[in-house]
């Protein structure tokens, strides 16, 4: 745990020490929705990307999901971490004094967080999370151990072969990142992705999204 929080010997109550920190002005939906609202975007929900990859025109992938799965799982399936989130409201202003609260090994569960915190909301109550850690369910982080690592590097050498798929984010490339940092790789993907694109092509709209990371893992561009 120790690895990813700071120690504090100062009174600076922030998650991390990054001189500039924000939440979205209207919080995380309102943005993806805004995001995703683009007339050249087209999100499929409920869709399974092996089932829909070759029925969606395409002339390059970008690719979010676990690798693995990505290859039919052909050296193995790779552990990922999961988690269960429970939600439970409180008849008290406040739970905890800071919004999150970690628990590493003291209790079942993991991470508390208490969003009022974060928002600034005033009520009489207040809604807690409370995350306990599972290997069943939708597939959140990579397990860093040795043998995961040398599986992984068989899977990599084959996305290294793909010409026209991008292999982005935590799953996709078996690494824990912070939201920064992905961000940062997804922008460094679309500078190389645009460097690639022929000039006739830029012209065009460039992207088209047909299934959604949070459903299959893929997102399949023009």
């Amino acid at each position: 745990m120790t690895a990813r929080v700071p120690v504090r010997t100062n009174r600076d109550d922030r998650y991390f020490a990054d001189e500039f920190q924000f939440m979205p002005k209207r919080g995380y939906t309102a943005m993806f929705e805004r995001m995703l609202s683009h007339p050249n975007i087209k999100i499929m929900l409920g869709a399974d990307y092996q089932e829909v990859r070759k029925l969606v025109a395409h002339r390059r992938v970008i690719y979010t999901g676990p690798v693995d799965e990505f290859f039919d799982f052909r050296f193995g399936k790779l552990p990922y971490r999961s988690l269960r989130f429970e939600h439970v409201t409180v008849d008290k202003a406040h739970h905890q004094p800071v919004a999150v609260v970690n628990y590493p090994q003291t209790r079942a569960y993991t991470r508390v967080t208490e969003y009022k915190h974060l928002t600034g909301q005033r009520h009489a109550k207040t809604t807690l999370t409370y995350e306990y850690p599972t290997d069943i369910g939708d597939p959140y982080y990579p397990v860093p151990r040795p043998e995961n690592a040398v599986l992984y590097k068989r899977y990599q050498e084959l996305a290294r072969a793909q010409s026209d798929v991008w292999f982005v984010g935590r799953l996709a490339t078996y690494r824990y990142y912070n939201m920064d940092q992905v961000v940062g790789q997804a922008l460094a993907t679309f500078n190389r992705i645009d460097e690639r694109l022929p000039i006739a092509a830029r012209r065009r709209p460039a992207l088209q999204i047909a299934s959604l990371p949070v459903v299959s893992g893929g997102s399949v561009t023009s």
